[in-house]
């Protein structure tokens, strides 16, 4: 028979790749034959903490589950699904054999900040903008932006905790950035789990039309 973290495995992934430990253990019912021990839930829920290396139980040679910090009790994903923001064509060195231009004064205008946590929320929100409900696909991959909303750098200084991030479509990340446009948590597009802070939306909306 197979373990279980191998059944939590093909739970998981039926569940699209993240989800509530409630989902997980109703979904092991279907992947898993009967008879269940009594204590499936602490069953499941020991397999998964032994198999994350996010977990102070992690005793597995297997990497095999991540857990999205802070976006409440019990939300677990597969760790394989994880993937890193895509980089775009124009970020890296010239190629070789191509001469180095004259020196010029550059500006960076934006920063996408791609933390672990970022990524983690992106995934729950499986790429979906929060704002206006896009959902870009790249060449068979999906793709967002995570918005710190009191941004990290100087002179914010904001935290990279879940209740400072949006998911958000480059449009609207662009929009944020520039404090152009308020936010209306009323309008999120939201997901169980991940709850936006009003502090931090009372920050923004407090700056919209500062830099420009």
């Amino acid at each position: 028979m197979a373990t279980w973290s191998d059944d939590i495995e093909i739970a998981l992934g039926k569940l699209g790749g993240i989800a509530t430990l409630s989902a997980i253990y109703e979904e092991i019912k279907n992947v898993r034959p009967a008879p269940y021990p009594k204590a499936l839930e602490a069953t499941v829920r020991g397999a998964i903490e032994r198999n994350s290396s996010d977990s102070k139980a992690f005793s597995s040679n297997n990497d095999l589950f991540f857990s999205v910090h802070g976006l409440g009790a019990g939300i677990w994903g597969l760790r394989n699904q994880l993937k890193p923001t895509p980089v775009a064509g124009d970020i890296g060195q010239l190629p070789l054999g191509t001469e180095s231009p004259e020196r010029v004064t550059q500006n960076t205008y934006r920063v996408l900040r791609d933390t672990e946590l970022a990524r983690k929320i992106k995934f729950l929100h499986k790429d979906v903008c929060q704002l206006c409900e896009t959902r870009i696909n790249l060449n068979g991959k999906t793709y967002s932006e995570a918005h710190h909303i009191k941004p990290l750098g100087t002179p914010h200084f904001g935290p990279d905790i879940p209740e400072n991030i949006i998911v958000v479509c480059p449009n609207c990340h662009v929009a944020l950035d520039y404090f152009v446009a308020p936010l209306e948590p009323e309008k999120f597009k939201a997901v169980a789990g991940h709850v936006v802070g009003s502090e931090f939306i009372a920050y923004h909306n407090r700056h919209v039309g500062s830099v420009l």
